[in-house]
């Protein structure tokens, strides 16, 4: 009786001990660091859904908190007044942010434009009788944003076909509406975007005028992830392991584009089949700054900054 007593509390003594010794393993593992995320209902918003679904986030130390943008200038907003601390957007609202004065920086690429794979073009309606660039003069384009990249791009497609830019006015137009106002005449021309660019064109309701973000150049950093710079002075390596699990990520998504689809399809609200059929974009694995200069640049010539500026200031360093 004695012996069976004393291994029945050596078995429990032991089992205690693993007990705390597995406490004390899980309380040493260090908390995941919550990060919160805001960006546009685009393609290249993939690669972070990737690294979300796969968990490579987690594995680097993240919590990452992902929320749907409205537009790039409430993404730029929030970021800049530190409700968010990290967004996503086109290039422009960041660089016209930053010649104000404003304190945001560019820490990891997003999408970068391929002629190829265009994910913004000017279209019209499929009867229209706007055939160029001379066309448009007198008309009215709708856009999501009057200060964003496809103005800057169709103001340089019109320049460098002797068409005066000036000509033509701009109004915003949500996304989901902008075919609907192209249909009913409220506009004449529209600045669209993909998926739903896709959609309009395929079912005959549009067709494409121009690839007008090719004025800007053939390939250029498009749209990228950024921050305020006073999270990135109190968060620098927070902010630098999120851009490498953006880079392993985003040279996966270029790798398995069927099998990312799903993920987009789910984070645009676009049929998972009508998904498919779209071309999806090239994303950038490293941030360059002679990939942001030619947006710069036009930005000056256009209007939408006082004068041109080295990328060089708006690109974060680790």
């Amino acid at each position: 009786m004695m012996l069976r007593f004393r291994s029945a509390r050596l078995a429990a003594t032991a089992a205690g001990l693993l007990f705390l010794a597995t406490m004390t393993a899980s309380n040493s593992q260090p908390a995941l660091e919550t990060v919160h995320v805001t960006a546009s209902l685009v393609d290249g918003v993939t690669p972070i859904l990737y690294a979300q679904s796969a968990g490579l986030f987690r594995k680097a130390g993240l919590d990452v908190v992902l929320e749907r943008a409205t537009t790039g200038a409430t993404t730029a907003a929030a970021v800049a007044g530190g409700s968010v601390d990290i967004g996503q957007g086109n290039v422009i609202p960041i660089i016209a942010a930053h010649a104000r004065g404003v304190p945001l920086i560019f820490i990891a690429p997003a999408a970068i434009y391929d002629p190829r794979t265009p994910d913004a073009a000017l279209i019209v309606s499929a009867d229209s009788p706007i055939h160029s660039a001379t066309d448009l003069i007198g008309k009215t384009i709708g856009t999501t944003s009057l200060a964003d990249l496809p103005v800057v791009a169709n103001d340089a497609w019109m320049d460098s076909v002797h068409a005066d830019w000036h000509g033509v006015q701009y109004v915003e137009v949500t996304l989901p509406t902008m075919t609907a106002a192209l249909e009913e005449g409220r506009v004449q021309a529209a600045l669209h975007i993909k998926p739903l660019l896709t959609d309009a064109v395929d079912t005959g309701k549009a067709r494409v005028l121009a690839l007008v973000l090719s004025a800007i150049s053939d390939h250029f950093l498009e749209s990228g992830w950024f921050t305020n710079t006073s999270y990135l002075v109190t968060h620098k390596d927070t902010v630098a392991k999120f851009a490498r699990v953006l880079a392993e990520a985003s040279a996966y998504a270029n790798g398995h584009h069927a099998e990312t689809v799903p993920l987009f399809a789910n984070w645009t609200g676009v049929d998972p089949q009508r998904a498919a059929r779209v071309a999806r974009v090239v994303w950038g694995t490293t941030l360059r700054a002679r990939d942001l200069q030619p947006v710069i640049d036009n930005a000056a010539r256009y209007n939408v900054i006082g004068r041109s500026f080295d990328a060089n200031e708006i690109i974060a360093q680790f």
